[in-house]
């Protein structure tokens, strides 16, 4: 006797426990490794598409760490918080550190 695969009803709870399973890990990821408030990270974004938008990246984090002075953020923390999601200048933070792409992964959105 042979056994069949799983039904489609099976597939799609599959499919979606690993779809809730994959947002739990992103969201405790960004819980651990974000140190902005979900506020000042699209304060900091506007800032840089804002800046951006006249100046071309020096490939550095020169605006960031200037928007970080003027709000009080600690900078050897938040470097480190953007690199890990793929911040590693100004150009890069605005490209890749991108709440808006986490909305429904990020508990705090």
């Amino acid at each position: 006797m042979s056994r069949r695969g799983p039904s489609a009803a099976e597939k799609k709870a599959l499919r979606k426990r690993g779809r809730a399973e994959a947002r739990a890990r992103e969201s405790r990821e960004w819980d651990e490794h974000m140190v902005l408030e979900p506020e000042q990270l699209r304060a900091l974004l506007g800032y840089l598409d804002e800046q951006l938008s006249a100046t071309d990246c020096g490939h550095t984090l020169t605006l960031t760490e200037a928007w970080a002075g003027h709000n009080g953020v600690e900078l050897a923390g938040l470097r480190g918080s953007l690199a890990h999601f793929g911040g590693g200048c100004d150009c890069e933070v605005l490209a890749n550190v991108d709440p808006d792409t986490r909305v429904d992964t990020w508990a705090r959105y």
